[in-house]
Formats: structure tokens, C-alpha cells, sequence
């Protein structure tokens, strides 16, 4: 259990570590190129994992190409407002608001696409969940990076979040139909891949070489490659449950990290806010209908 949870931690940590300087990126560079260069520079670091994944997978991934084209390209879509979101609020915000939002809209496909029936304490803890998110976003919000504007800030990220949930039901149905380490793979790099073309039209954003912003981009997302391989693991020692739980660590990982090193300003309220919403994801996971 304790390599188990360790795992899981790291994971999620990374996860915060890549919202955190792939989102400080998105201050500097455009979304659009920053959004392909994550993608494709994914593709290239996780695929030391594609070395697990069984030949007979990748005709299983050719023979659903609409699946793969719509989740990436939802992704896709997903990944520009969630980097928008960033040039508008703090990343601890930007964070709480994405995960509550994921989570809730998450379970509303469940439900209403999936036919899979919430009890009435499932409702209450997402009802919890959507709260919390929304309080963390009243008040002020000092940052000194950016212009802060919440409503709009909070817009994009939780549309972000509601077109992510749903990108995630075709990830879901391509790890079952292919494989997990490939379908993971194929999403990410995907995503990136769809975007790529558009930069060919586009003017850089700054006067820093292409392969400089690359590198840099690629640098600043390597945390997830390292966190999906976490994940992976994590799944061996433990049961899938408690790993979804553990996943609402995150909001606290990416809000402590925002205070930490942008020094933006959240509160004891906010805090206590984003504490909440972690626990209410993390009771979902664990609760049975």
C-alpha cells in the first residue's frame, strides 16, 4: 500500500508540475503553438511506453480512425481553453475550477450517455464538488503575471473542463478497444498533431527560435509522460477506486505550487474551499451506487 499511494501522489504532483509551466508557457508563447508543441513533444517522450504495448493493439487503434480523429480533436479544443484560462486567473483557481468542473461534467455523461445511475449521496458530493469550484472563484485575486479577470478566466476553464470530460469518454472507449499505454499515447501526441498545421500560417509570438520554444514547451510538459507511466504502475499495487480518489490531490498540488512560485494570493476561504472540493472528488471515486 505504501508504494501504491506513493505512486499515485507522484503522479499527480506531476500533473500539477506540467499545469504549472506548460500554463506559465501559455503567458509568454501562443496557445495554439504551445498546445501542438505539448502534443507532439509527448508523443516523442512517452513513447519509451509504446515498448509494453502488444502488437495486435495498434490494428485494434487503426480500426476505430473516427473515435481517435473526435476525441483528439476535442482534446485539442480542450487544451486551447484551458491555456487561455491561464492568461485570466491564477493557476491554483485555474486548477480547482478544471477539476470540480471534469468531475462533475464527468458524471453527468455517466449518467445521461452511459446509463450509469448516481445514488443520492453521489448527487449531494457532486453538488458539493460544483460549490466549492464556484467559491473558490468569488473574491479577489492577486497575481502579478497577469491581468486577472475571473469571470472570464472562469469561463474558459470551465469549458475547458466540460469539453475535456467529454474527450475523456473516447480516450475510455479506445484504452478498452486498443490499449491503455497506447490509447494514452495516441491522445496525447494526437492532440498536438491536429494543431500543427494551423502554426504554419501563424506569426511567432516572440523573437526566441522555433526550437528554442520547443524545447522549451517539451521541457515544461515532460512531467506528464513521467506521471501517465506513474499512473500505470500505481494500478498494479492498488485498487482503481482509491487511485481515482487519490487524483483529487491534484487541486492542492497545482494551488500550493501557484502560491509557491507565483506568488498568487488564495486565502484561508479559498484554501478551505479547495480542500473541500478535493475531498468531495475523492469520496466520489470510493462511493458505490
Amino acid at each position: 500500500m505504501p508504494t501504491f499511494v506513493a505512486l499515485c501522489l507522484f503522479a499527480r504532483f506531476s500533473y500539477s508540475l506540467n499545469d504549472i509551466f506548460v500554463g506559465r508557457l501559455a503567458r509568454r508563447y501562443g496557445r495554439v503553438e504551445v498546445a501542438a508543441f505539448r502534443g507532439v513533444s509527448l508523443g516523442l517522450s512517452m513513447a519509451p511506453w509504446l515498448l509494453l504495448v502488444p502488437a495486435p493493439a495498434w490494428g485494434a487503434l487503426l480500426a476505430h480512425p473516427l473515435a481517435l480523429l473526435l476525441t483528439v480533436a476535442v482534446t485539442a479544443l480542450g487544451n486551447l481553453l484551458h491555456l487561455q484560462a491561464a492568461r485570466s486567473i491564477p493557476f491554483g483557481l485555474r486548477g480547482a475550477l478544471m477539476i470540480t468542473s471534469m468531475a462533475a461534467c464527468s458524471l453527468l455523461i455517466g449518467w445521461g450517455v452511459l446509463d450509469e445511475r448516481l445514488s443520492a449521496l453521489q448527487v449531494l458530493l457532486c453538488a458539493v464538488l460544483v460549490a466549492s469550484g464556484a467559491g473558490v472563484a468569488l473574491g479577489s485575486h492577486a497575481d502579478t503575471a497577469i491581468e486577472v479577470d475571473v469571470p472570464r478566466g472562469a469561463a474558459f476553464t470551465i469549458a475547458a473542463g466540460v469539453v475535456m470530460a467529454g474527450a475523456m469518454t473516447g480516450v475510455k472507449f479506445l484504452a478498452r478497444e486498443t490499449h491503455p499505454l497506447l490509447a494514452a499515447w495516441a491522445w496525447e501526441f494526437g492532440a498536438g498533431a491536429i494543431l500543427a498545421p494551423a502554426l504554419l500560417r501563424r506569426r511567432a509570438p516572440t523573437s526566441d527560435p522555433v526550437t528554442t520554444r520547443f524545447w522549451r514547451v517539451a521541457l515544461a510538459s515532460l512531467p506528464t509522460a513521467l506521471a501517465s507511466g506513474a499512473s500505470v504502475l500505481a494500478l498494479d499495487f492498488g485498487e482503481l477506486g482509491l487511485w481515482g480518489a487519490l487524483a483529487g490531490t491534484q487541486i492542492l498540488f497545482t494551488a500550493a505550487l501557484g502560491a509557491l512560485w507565483h506568488h498568487e494570493a488564495l486565502g484561508r476561504l479559498r484554501w478551505a474551499l479547495m480542500t473541500v472540493a478535493a475531498a468531495a472528488v475523492a469520496a466520489l471515486a470510493l462511493v458505490r451506487n
